[in-house]
């Protein structure tokens, strides 16, 4: 019980350190939000929590969210707002997460934007502006899962500070692993802002976007992680995360790998046809009923089965659940580890 409260309180403590999201950033000039409380000015500030009052900061925070949705919603643009079309569908818990592939021509200057595929991909054709950071740089040599360091060396070369604002594609259209990947990675590291652009690199040269070849000059960055230790599932947790009560053990492979093998009697396969069509993710209706009927809104979800892990937790952050990750195969030599394999 006390692994529950803990893990959930710093899940939601890093909730609200998070900035404003991508569209409520968008649209930050636009919405007269309401005076709250937080800063000099009597206007609630949603990167600074009230230590003090954490559930109180919680609760304004909630309100002030609401506030901002509500006048996403509403339509209203005034002086100096950036024009956004197309989008992503409504009902998603966390719609910045999502950047639709026809709002790139609106979205501000200052936005990085990160072609996660490999360098030969890239200089074939690229969204304009898009830098190059191809997610095996993020990962230990021969592949098989995040490593930090390299990953901020990658990132400090690529130009990428902790407070941009990221999106990143790859070249999928439907489920991308190499992008979902990437967005788990930077969440990881503490990037304040990431999305994903639906669709990848197909939805932008369907939305119009005239692909280029030309490489954008970018200063060279320090970049420094600030890590989340409750975004991933290491064989020192992993024992503590299944005690606790309300969790729930996701497996992101196809069912024959997991009719194989898994990790306990008690988890769940959640394979990516389920949550993605060849377009793009599935929209909030059918990830909604997948969810809510496996997952507890206020509980832990385990997400295993990488890469196709990465997708899901995706999946489950953008509809607002708790989700953490683990990378790699080592959960198969672990005593929690059922075969079917006689």
């Amino acid at each position: 019980m006390g692994l529950s409260v803990s893990w959930r309180c710093c899940r939601r403590a890093a909730a609200g350190l998070t900035a404003l999201t991508l569209l409520a950033a968008l649209l930050l000039n636009v919405i007269a939000a309401p005076a709250l409380a937080g800063t000099e000015t009597g206007e609630f500030c949603p990167t600074c929590p009230d230590w003090s009052n954490l559930d109180g900061w919680l609760a304004q925070k909630e309100a002030y969210e609401r506030a901002q949705q509500n006048g996403a919603a509403a339509g209203g643009q005034g002086e100096g707002a950036v024009a956004v079309s197309g989008e992503p569908a409504s009902g998603y818990a966390r719609p910045e997460m999502l950047t639709a592939a026809a709002s790139l021509s609106g979205l501000p200057g200052n936005l990085v934007i990160l072609d996660v595929r490999s360098p030969k991909e890239y200089m074939s054709g690229h969204i304009p502006g898009a830098r190059n950071l191809y997610y095996k740089d993020l990962q230990r040599d021969g592949g098989g899962g995040l490593d930090a360091a390299r990953a901020a060396l990658a990132l400090g070369r690529a130009g990428v500070d902790a407070s941009d604002s990221v999106v990143v594609y790859g070249g999928e259209s439907g489920a991308d692993d190499s992008a979902a990947f990437v967005f788990w990675a930077l969440s990881y590291l503490g990037q304040k802002n990431v999305s994903l652009l639906d669709g990848g690199i197909a939805a932008a040269e369907k939305a119009g976007v005239a692909l280029t070849q030309n490489a954008p000059s970018s200063r060279v960055a320090n970049y420094t992680a600030s890590i989340k230790p409750w975004l991933l599932v290491t064989p020192e947790n992993l024992e503590a995360l299944l005690s606790v009560a309300d969790v729930r053990i996701l497996d992101a492979r196809d069912f024959s790998d997991y009719g194989q093998s898994r990790l306990g009697n008690e988890s769940i396969c959640l394979s990516q046809d389920k949550l993605y069509d060849s377009s793009g993710i599935r929209d909030a209706a059918a990830l909604k009923d997948l969810f809510e009927r496996r997952v507890e809104r206020d509980g832990i979800a385990i997400v295993y089965g990488t890469p196709q892990a990465y997708s899901l937790f995706f999946s489950l952050e953008l509809m607002g659940y708790n989700a953490t990750l683990l990378e790699g195969g080592w959960w198969q030599e672990t005593e929690w580890a059922v075969s079917n394999v006689r």
